[in-house]
């Protein structure tokens, strides 16, 4: 069932898309190619018809389009259980502060040899 939806949200928006480009606008446009002196949907039901007819097939395939999309993704997609990415994941197991990230950087950029232990608490200090 949704592999048909999707496939029919894909015909609509070609179908939509071709009735968008075939509409006259003030300059001109390809419903002027298609309806010259050879015929055409302009000769066939006369201009001001056919730009009435692919006004309201546009506006109809735009709302079969968006209820289709909004069906899909309401009763399709996952909404519970979804998993988190990589990068969340890694997010969640190590959380690390802006602090504890700025001394492990300095740690790193200290040579081996003179990296400073801190002294035991219960040692007396001097």
């Amino acid at each position: 069932m949704f592999t048909f939806l999707l496939l029919l949200i894909v015909l609509i928006g070609v179908v939509m898309t071709i009735s968008i480009l075939m509409q006259n606008p003030k300059g001109g446009g390809l419903s002027s190619a298609f309806g010259g002196a050879g015929g055409g949907v302009g000769s066939m039901l006369g201009v001001r018809h056919a730009s009435d007819i692919l006004a309201k097939t546009t506006w109809g395939l735009a709302i079969a389009f968006t209820i289709l999309i909004f069906a899909v993704n309401m009763f399709f997609l996952p909404t519970e259980g979804t998993q988190d990415s990589i990068i969340q994941r890694q997010a969640s197991d190590a959380p690390i502060s802006p602090m504890q990230k700025q001394e492990q950087m300095q740690q790193q950029a200290q040579p081996a040899d003179q990296q400073q232990t801190p002294p035991p608490a219960d040692a007396p200090a001097n």
